[in-house]
């Protein structure tokens, strides 16, 4: 009498009750009662597909090479292997160990040429499903891109009724919330920080996050850490990553590419996505989320000796604390009136009538008319596809190659990558203090450029003459208002 392991395995389970490995488990035993077999062990992999990872399936083989078993029971051929490859191993075992392979559908003899040759042509035909079944997928999702439908797991912002996608408000009020405060000037870290603080669920299903957890302990059991629903928050990635998709500006993005726009509200405007991209894209914003700044001017203000940016030292004694190169050391200045010098210039022009002019975008005309010419182009391309002019194929090259080069102007054309608009008011200088602090450090870096100079007089005696200015944007105040 063979010894028989069952391996039981299903690529889909999304409600999690293992129905269909159960079924397999049941109609596998009754096999090995049909053949005489005793069934000594069952292993199962649920919600597994066959070219992932799985663990039961090489705890089986390992058990088999150590002859463990003699037999191996399963549903049908494609439930252990859709691949030559891993067959030929199967295969290989069979003529070493002497073990036998049995499905539900019939007894395969492993040890003849013909069952050899039967088990080899079941595993070719699964892998031709597998070819064929992807070719029809891809074709169909190419179909669903280009008329605008949605796809794939509901994303956080929307719910998803008869098949289209409908506005969740609590949730795009999060996204909308998110991109108003990264282009008043506020970092990714401050916003994250917040957003966990208040206890704003996260876009994870927190199941799926689950489920992701226990497969990869079954992977990595040496590595396996418990499970924590209270640790699934938001971090720096999950915040860039929510407010840049493409789709919250109504576009639809397949195969990492904005191929037209979809059949879904959006939750802001296209100019919103272009200024947010631009945003990210510039240095300014990513030093300044990759650092955490509590003076003002600390990563903003240049050693006049170097050139390298200052920081600020905490003072040991008496003494307030100071602006200094940590790099030629050539300069350390206190930083009191430094920045009162700074607050008093930014202050001043900001409350000035024309103070908002500063942050109206003056784009370049060129790139404008070439950007209209893309848009022109894109518009007739799609109306020729709507009057069977040209196929979606033919849409689709020409949308690839415009696309990209249109996202490239949309980014160009916004050099205002944030809104500073409301500090431009009389009161500003009276108010300025409870502006946050990220905001204000935003709004001189995108104004001035600051180089503070090494001292020139003795004692404490401050010399705003060594304080260089420039002006990024706009002009400066009036000489008789300083």
């Amino acid at each position: 009498m063979r010894r028989a392991a069952i391996y039981c395995r299903i690529s889909k389970d999304e409600e999690g009750l293992a129905l269909g490995v159960t079924r397999q488990r049941k109609e596998c035993v009754d096999k090995a009662v049909e053949l005489g077999w005793t069934v000594a062990e069952v292993f199962t992999d649920n919600y597994l597909r066959a070219d992932e990872y799985r663990p039961e399936y090489e705890r089986l083989m390992a058990a088999l090479e150590a002859r463990q078993f003699n037999a191996l029971i399963a549903w049908d051929v494609d439930r252990v292997t859709r691949h030559p490859i891993q067959l030929e191993r199967i295969i290989d075992l069979a003529e070493s160990r002497d073990i036998a392979l049995a499905t539900v559908s019939g007894y395969i003899d492993l040890a003849t040429p013909q069952g050899r040759l039967t088990a080899r042509i079941k595993a070719t035909v699964a892998r031709h499903e597998i070819e064929q079944m992807s070719r029809r997928i891809k074709s169909k999702l190419q179909q669903r891109a280009e008329a605008g439908q949605a796809h794939g797991a509901i994303p956080y912002g929307w719910r998803r009724k008869n098949g289209r996608d409908e506005l969740y408000e609590p949730e795009a009020a999060v996204v909308r919330e998110i991109a108003e405060r990264l282009l008043s000037g506020e970092s990714v870290g401050a916003i994250t920080k917040d957003l966990n603080e208040r206890g704003i669920q996260p876009p994870y299903n927190v199941e799926v996050k689950r489920q992701q957890a226990e497969r990869r302990a079954q992977r990595h059991p040496d590595k396996a850490k418990p499970f924590d629903p209270d640790k699934v928050q938001w971090n720096h990635t999950t915040v860039r990553n929510v407010v840049c998709r493409p789709r919250n500006a109504g576009l639809r993005l397949h195969q990492g590419k904005v191929i037209g726009k979809g059949d879904w509200e959006p939750i802001f405007s296209e100019d919103t996505h272009a200024r947010l991209l631009a945003l990210f894209a510039t240095k300014e914003q990513t030093r300044s989320n990759a650092n955490s700044f509590r003076y003002l001017l600390s990563g903003i203000a240049k050693c006049g000796k170097c050139e390298f940016p200052v920081r600020a030292l905490v003072p040991s004694s008496h003494q307030g604390a100071c602006y200094a190169c940590n790099h030629c050391f050539g300069v350390k200045r206190l930083q009191a009136p430094i920045d009162r010098l700074i607050v008093k210039l930014v202050t001043r022009r900001l409350a000035k009538p024309d103070a908002r002019a500063i942050f109206i975008p003056v784009p370049d005309p060129h790139l404008e008319d070439e950007a209209e010419a893309i848009r022109a182009k894109l518009d007739l391309a799609a109306n020729d596809f709507a009057d069977d002019i040209i196929d979606g194929d033919q849409l689709r090259i020409i949308t690839e190659k415009l696309r990209p080069r249109l996202q490239e102007l949309d980014i160009k054309l916004r050099p205002v990558l944030m809104d500073f608009s409301d500090l431009a008011t009389p009161d500003i200088a009276e108010r300025w203090e409870q502006v946050p602090l990220e905001r204000r450090r935003a709004v001189i870096d995108f104004l001035l450029d600051i180089t503070i100079q090494p001292r020139t007089r003795r004692g404490n005696v401050f010399d705003p003459e060594s304080i260089h200015v420039e002006w990024k944007r706009g002009r400066p105040p009036d000489p008789d208002s300083e």
